[in-house]
């Protein structure tokens, strides 16, 4: 079998203005990265330029960052598209102010390996080579470039550009992997139109590859496109490697719809939002603190946007130091968890400090969720499913969203779903449960339907939604129904007729003498009022008579109908109802049919009594209603009316 190719590598040539990037890269690839008129004619570059260089360690794209203070948006473009740095500085001037913050800069966005390339070699002594070399060492101390390799060249007389190219082979090697995503993310740098292509995009593409003929959305308009062609280093190809430079065709969507730092990508996985929690870190030489309140502009791919910050367990972030916060933007963006930021103040410019996504579709946040809103921030840092699925079943009654743990995670939904599935109760599709959170809701309904039974022994039953409602002040309502079902299944509860009860409760054991007596009573004297029953207020006057009322009504000794039109409640015994079924049968055989007031007369009953009762007997579908007539069903005939004789 073929060994895979390498994926690959996004390096971020970044520097001081005039120190040699260009030409650099132009000496490396033979590619112009100033392709913009303004940029021939003053000699600077003032966009992210591209280039490209094959390699057996896998393909470099050179993102050429603008050098001048003016650009920074495009350098952390750049930057942002890349997993490794070429720092280039001039071996006449040294480091550079923009040299000092394109580093600074490329440490917040999280790269952690490159490159520094001196260039101009031809112009430096071999003493004062050793001279720049402690220099070099002193500026990199404490960055990630700290143990880089520092290589000598010169575009003009090729001197060091071999050895240069090894290391850049040798970056590639030891590079880790684009980091997953749960799909294609490609952060927009360029729109454009072409004859007889129409709208192209370009981007550095992250996450998962792009296939060409498949659909995608744009995020945030939330525009559908077809992906009519995709373009590698100029060649059309059927798919593009997560990790590298891209151009993609769109049909469906016209240039002036696409907006650079727009972003394509997988539907359904990256949804845009107005609030995202990040970790954040404030460089140690910030003017002052950061707090809530505060108006940040944010630079993130290939787009910035302003943001308010809310800090989440703190005052204030002091100069150095890190915490959690939320963003807030006065409109969606599209990030996933697990994207660098860079923080820069907008007026007067000035970085800030950096920090990650740890939730791109972030909740208000609330003061009394404050602490839970933390610990699940703190795992989700750490980006491992199986913590963050624990610490959302806590937070939420001990149910999870494969959803939101997909997105926390930065796994694909799928995914999640199959890994979830493994260990843990399956509540509905995306709903799951831990297996101790399940076996804690049991113990708690049990308890919780014991105290109503204790605190109400005459009652045959608790009514399903009061218990559900108990029960929802720290449960999920998804798990409190799947732990019914597991009860009633195993026995433990019965269920009837929207109510429940623990399987050895049995209300009529706990009457006195006194109370069995009275209920015998309330009993006898239904029966014996057939169709005119006694006023339930009458029934239920003496002490504990309402109770012993509600028991014989839920046991089903008797029977509880509701006029209506009265607003009044009629308690009839079971008896009286199925006598009068057999009297109305006698006196309009099927398929006679017989108005409410026929019914009346024949049963010698008020409208007060005969409407609750018909309308009994035709849930119960005994009869069958049509219009202002009825007709009394054949057992056999419950579903329909009986048929006509010939």
């Amino acid at each position: 079998m073929t060994a895979a190719a390498p994926p690959p590598l996004g390096l971020a040539v970044i520097g001081h203005v005039n120190h040699g990037k260009t030409a650099l890269v132009r000496a490396l690839t033979g590619m112009e990265t100033d392709r913009l008129p303004e940029e021939k004619t003053r000699g600077l570059s003032i966009a992210l330029g591209f280039a490209f260089r094959e390699d057996p360690a896998g393909d470099i794209d050179f993102l050429d960052a603008p050098g001048h203070e003016d650009f920074i948006r495009a350098m952390v473009m750049g930057a942002a598209g890349a997993r490794a740095v070429l720092l280039v500085v001039s071996g006449v001037e040294g480091f550079g102010r923009q040299t000092r913050e394109h580093l600074r800069i490329a440490g917040l966005l999280g790269l952690r390996d490159g490159l520094v390339a001196v260039t101009k070699a031809d112009l430096v002594s071999p003493q004062a080579r050793d001279d720049l070399r402690v220099q070099l060492a002193a500026e990199l101390s404490g960055s990630f470039l700290a143990p880089a390799p520092i290589v000598f060249c010169s575009a003009v007389t090729g001197e060091g550009l071999k050895a240069l190219g090894r290391e850049i082979s040798a970056l590639a090697l030891r590079t880790p992997p684009p980091e997953p995503l749960p799909g294609v993310f490609l952060p927009l740098d360029r729109v454009f139109s072409l004859a007889g292509t129409g709208t192209v995009v370009t981007g550095s593409l992250q996450g998962a590859d792009l296939q060409a003929g498949t659909e995608a959305v744009l995020e945030p308009s939330g525009r559908r496109v077809h992906l009519r062609q995709l373009q590698v280093h100029g060649q059309a190809v059927a798919a593009a490697r997560a990790g590298g430079r891209v151009a993609a065709a769109l049909r469906g969507v016209a240039p002036e719809e696409v907006r650079t730092g727009d972003v394509l990508c997988t539907t359904g996985a990256f949804p845009s939002s107005q609030r995202i929690d990040a970790e954040l870190e404030l460089t140690p030489d910030a003017a002052r603190p950061l707090r809530s309140g505060d108006e940040v502009r944010v630079l993130w791919g290939a787009r910035q946007d302003l943001a308010r910050v809310r800090l989440i367990g703190a005052s204030a972030l002091e100069p150095g130091g890190s915490g959690l916060a939320q963003l807030r933007f006065a409109s969606p963006v599209p990030v996933h968890a697990g994207q660098r930021l860079l923080l820069r103040r907008p007026s007067p410019a000035a970085t800030l400090g950096g920090g990650r996504v740890l939730d791109s579709v972030a909740p208000l946040l609330r003061s009394r969720a404050l602490e839970a809103r933390r610990e699940l921030l703190a795992v989700a840092s750490e980006g491992r499913l199986e913590p963050i699925a624990e610490a959302l079943a806590r937070r939420d009654g001990g149910a999870v969203s494969a959803t939101e743990a997909a997105r926390l995670s930065r796994r694909p939904a799928e995914e999640v779903r199959s890994r979830l599935a493994r260990t843990f109760v399956r509540l509905d599709e995306d709903l799951f449960a831990p297996e101790s959170a399940v076996e804690s809701a049991m113990q708690a309904y049990l308890d919780r339907l014991g105290e109503a039974h204790h605190a109400h022994p005459m009652r045959a039953f608790v009514a399903l939604g009061a218990l559900r409602g108990g029960l929802s002040r720290t449960l999920s309502r998804e798990l409190i129904v799947h732990v019914e079902g597991r009860l009633a299944d195993a026995g433990e509860i019965r269920i009837e007729r929207g109510q429940a009860a623990l399987k050895g409760h049995d209300p009529f054991a706990t009457l006195s003498p006194d109370q069995r007596a009275r209920l015998g009573e309330i009993e006898s004297t239904c029966r014996e009022g057939g169709m005119t029953p006694p006023d339930v207020s009458v029934l239920a006057g003496e002490a504990d008579s309402a109770a012993l009322l509600g028991l014989l009504v839920e046991s089903g000794r008797l029977v509880s109908l509701r006029n209506h039109a009265l607003r009044q409640t009629l308690v009839f015994h079971p008896d009286a109802l199925d006598a009068a079924l057999r009297d109305l049968k006698a006196a309009f055989p099927p398929p006679a049919e017989f108005t409410t007031g026929e019914a009346r007369a024949a049963l010698s009953t008020s409208r007060k009594f005969i409407v609750p009762v018909l309308e009994f007997l035709d849930a119960r579908g005994d009869t069958v209603r049509r219009g202002d007539l009825r007709q009394v069903l054949h057992p056999r005939n419950r579903f329909g009316p009986e048929p006509v004789p010939h």
